[in-house]
C-alpha cells in the first residue's frame, strides 16, 4: 500500500476511520523525481502537496545582491509545498527542486479540497502538522541567530543528519548563513574533534 507512510503520519496527529484511509488511498499519487527536478519555480503558483517518501527538497530565494539563499530543506515525512502560494494561489516567492532523486505521494488541489469536504479530521490534522513544522522552524532558525557558527553545524548535525549527509556543501553553508570555505573548515575541525574522542576512547 503506497499511501501506507503517509496515513501512518496523519494518525500521529489525528483519528482516521477505514473511510478515511480509503479516500486517501484512491487520490494520491506516486510521483518520482530526479535530482535538479524543479517543483515550482519562484514567481509561478503551486497546485499540488507532496509527501517525502524518500529523498530530500530545497527551498531557496535570491536576495536583493542576487545571492542565492537556502531557506530550508524537506525530507522524509515532510509535505512538501509552498503554503503561501498553495492556500492564497498567488505566485511561489522562492524555488522549490529535487537535492536528490525523491519520491513522493502527490496531494492535487481537487485531491486535498475532496479530503477537506469528506475527511471530518482533515483539516485538523493538518493545521496540527503545519503548526508543528512552522515551531520547530521557527525554534531552528532562532537558535542559529544566537549561535556561532560551529555550534550552529553542530546543531543542524543533531537535529537532521541524514540531511546533512546528502546535501552539497554551498547549500549547506548557505542555510547557515556562512561562507561555504567557513563551513568544510568547520566540518574538518568537528571531524578532528571526533577522532581525537575517539583514540581517548580506545
Amino acid at each position: 500500500m503506497e499511501t501506507l507512510p503517509l496515513v501512518t503520519f496523519l494518525q500521529k496527529f489525528g483519528t482516521l476511520t477505514t473511510d478515511d484511509i480509503s479516500i486517501i488511498s484512491e487520490h494520491c499519487n506516486p510521483k518520482e523525481y530526479t535530482q535538479g527536478d524543479v517543483f515550482v519555480e519562484a514567481g509561478k503558483n503551486v497546485n499540488q502537496v507532496d509527501f517525502v517518501l524518500s529523498g530530500v527538497f530545497r527551498y531557496y530565494f535570491y536576495d536583493k545582491e542576487g545571492n542565492e539563499i537556502t531557506s530550508f530543506f524537506m525530507a522524509e515525512n515532510d509535505f512538501v509545498t509552498n503554503v503561501n502560494s498553495f492556500f492564497e494561489y498567488i505566485p511561489s516567492s522562492g524555488t522549490i527542486a529535487a537535492e536528490t532523486d525523491c519520491s513522493t505521494l502527490v496531494i492535487s488541489r481537487s485531491s486535498w479540497e475532496l479530503f477537506s469536504e469528506q475527511i471530518p479530521n482533515w483539516n485538523m490534522i493538518m493545521q496540527a502538522i503545519t503548526n508543528k513544522t512552522l515551531l520547530a522552524k521557527s525554534v531552528f532558525q532562532r537558535k542559529l541567530i544566537n549561535q556561532d557558527a560551529k555550534t550552529s553545524y553542530l546543531e543542524l548535525l543533531k537535529q537532521y543528519p541524514t540531511i546533512v549527509q546528502r546535501v552539497p556543501l554551498n547549500h549547506l553553508a548557505s542555510f547557515l548563513g556562512i561562507t561555504k570555505f567557513s563551513l568544510s573548515r568547520i566540518r574538518n575541525q568537528v571531524q578532528k574533534d571526533d577522532n581525537h574522542l575517539l583514540s581517548f576512547d580506545n
